[in-house]
């Protein structure tokens, strides 16, 4: 596990990281046991979706959910941070300052009112503390993180596991699709997708991430 990620220290603390967040992309149905589990189709290109900057929130902190609109959902990934301009797969992995867990909470039943409508997925996406994101890690081996497990435990059972080698698109080539369309530079992170298991969180909850069996944050949920 040490040749994965380089565990002495964080190479980027979460909350200096927040405000250093120019732009957050996200993949969705990057998986296809997710893509299916929703009962959607599997992309045969990436499908990506923008949240706010007023979306992210330290996992170290207090989550507080929105309630009263419904199921919110976890749905957890790898998350990539972008260290300098990317132009194509080849800037892959040099151009990535380090790697963090992120949470790409969802108003589940929102936005299945808004797909049912044929409209963007903006409201059940942008909310208030639905990016979550651990503190970020330099990856010693890249090859060997897509075989590394990453899971989210709620009061020792496990919610949700997968791992990257898992992915419909690989990292290098949803870095180039999003550079070519939207632009990446110093500062933007992506939200790789997430595997099968989602579901809800609910007040109450005690959530712990890991990578393997280390966990690097642990994060109570309460109502807002």
């Amino acid at each position: 596990m040490n040749r994965v990620i380089h565990w002495k220290q964080p190479w980027l603390k979460v909350e200096d990281a927040l405000g250093q967040i120019k732009n957050i992309f996200c993949v969705g149905r990057n998986y296809v046991d997710h893509a299916k589990e929703l009962g959607n189709d599997v992309p045969e290109q990436p499908m990506i979706f923008a949240k706010s900057t007023h979306a992210l929130h330290s996992a170290h902190e207090l989550l507080q959910l929105p309630t009263d609109m419904g199921s919110v959902h976890h749905e957890l990934e790898w998350v990539l941070w972008i260290d300098s301009d990317i132009h194509s797969a080849a800037d892959f992995p040099s151009a990535i300052g380090g790697v963090a867990l992120g949470l790409d909470l969802t108003l589940r039943d929102v936005q299945s009112r808004l797909k049912a409508a044929g409209h963007p997925w903006e409201l059940a996406k942008s909310f208030p503390q639905s990016a979550v994101l651990t503190d970020f890690y330099q990856v010693e081996d890249w090859q060997e993180l897509l075989h590394t497990s990453f899971s989210l435990v709620r009061q020792g059972q496990i919610l949700q596991q997968g791992k990257a080698e898992d992915m419909i698109f690989d990292f290098p080539t949803l870095l180039e699709y999003v550079a070519r369309y939207f632009g990446l530079a110093k500062g933007d992170i992506l939200f790789t997708g997430t595997p099968a298991g989602v579901g809800p969180v609910q007040p109450g909850d005690e959530l712990e991430w890991r990578i393997a069996e280390k966990t690097i944050a642990k994060t109570k949920v309460q109502e807002r």
